[in-house]
């Protein structure tokens, strides 16, 4: 079951984006406050320290921004991602503080990969991506059109890096969306061959090893559909069941996140599902989080530690599992 873990009061203006971690002890949420008022946005990130979460002091900007993913190499090597002012936005932080890191600019920072210190890899829209061998920051085509954007990027080792999104082709009422799927082996990105999927496009990647990649793909508004890989081939991995109307928003190693609506309302209320080896099982929340409306959810995991999230009415709710 999950347990809900005491978060700093934040605005309701606050959006929340990603969540990364290295152990049990160490884990970062990223987000945006301001969202939607007449004040500029702001960079967010909370930071566990192995006793609670407090907000992390980040750099001021001369702008307004946000921040759309996080990724963790150690605890004191953590990468956060989003865009400021028509730029990408790359904030590092090293274990004692957060300092703004330039980039090459590339249309917009949508997800960020940490592999190692030396090691980086930042993804968004358009047909290139950011690489930081520890010194500098190299751009890199990796897609073959720049109607094609990146959404997700997952590593297990500096030759294996996976990313995927999403392209445009033709245009007006006859275009339509068609996923992208693209693999790094420490020299160069090249295509990957994916699950057979009509349109759509990659919205969340999470690999636990080289042989278990987890991919979520999403078509129309009904959610993700799951995709496993085993190193060989892929296979489909049935939705999770459930009485009401699940939307799957997102999926990591062994897990997927969303929301479920009742027949009779619109009203979402957040749920998390686990993989048991045969079949997705429910994980229960506490009664006032199950019982809340919620949004912005999500999840990272280790393995054996697994942090969640989600916005509820009463503010941001921060949820811990530990398998048994």
């Amino acid at each position: 079951m999950f347990r809900p873990v005491p978060v700093p009061a934040l605005p309701p203006s606050t959006a929340l984006a990603d969540l990364a971690m290295t152990a049990h002890d160490h884990a970062w949420l990223a987000g945006t406050t301001g969202v939607f008022t007449s004040r500029p946005s702001a960079p967010l990130v909370l930071r566990w320290t192995g006793d609670a979460w407090t907000e992390e002091h980040l750099p001021r900007l001369p702008a307004a921004a946000s921040l759309a993913g996080i990724s963790a190499a150690a605890p004191d090597d953590v990468w956060a991602v989003g865009n400021s002012a028509g730029r990408p936005l790359v904030l590092h932080y090293d274990g004692h503080r957060w300092r703004t890191v330039p980039t090459p600019a590339i249309p917009w920072a949508k997800a960020v990969a940490a592999v190692a210190p030396d090691d980086v890899h930042v993804v968004g829209t358009g047909s290139d991506t950011l690489h930081w061998d520890g010194r500098r920051w190299t751009r890199t085509t990796a897609l073959t059109s720049p109607r094609e954007t990146l959404h997700t990027v997952t590593a297990t080792a500096p030759h294996d890096v996976w990313a995927g999104g999403g392209g445009v082709a033709g245009a007006g009422p006859a275009g339509y969306e068609y996923p992208v799927l693209v693999h790094y082996d420490g020299t160069g990105w090249s295509d990957l061959p994916g699950p057979r999927l009509d349109h759509g496009h990659v919205a969340r990647l999470a690999a636990a090893a080289p042989d278990d990649l987890w991919l979520g793909h999403r078509h129309g508004a009904d959610g993700l559909h799951v995709h496993r890989f085993d190193g060989r081939r892929w296979h489909a991995v049935p939705p999770p069941a459930d009485a009401e109307r699940l939307s799957v928003h997102g999926v990591a190693a062994g897990w997927t996140w969303g929301v479920r609506a009742t027949r009779r309302s619109f009203e979402t209320r957040a749920a998390y599902h686990r993989w048991t080896g045969d079949d997705w099982a429910a994980v229960p929340l506490p009664d006032d989080v199950a019982r809340a409306s919620a949004s912005h959810v999500g999840l990272a995991t280790d393995g054996r530690t697994t942090w969640a999230y989600l916005k509820t009415a009463t503010g941001v709710r921060v949820l811990r599992h530990t398998a048994s």
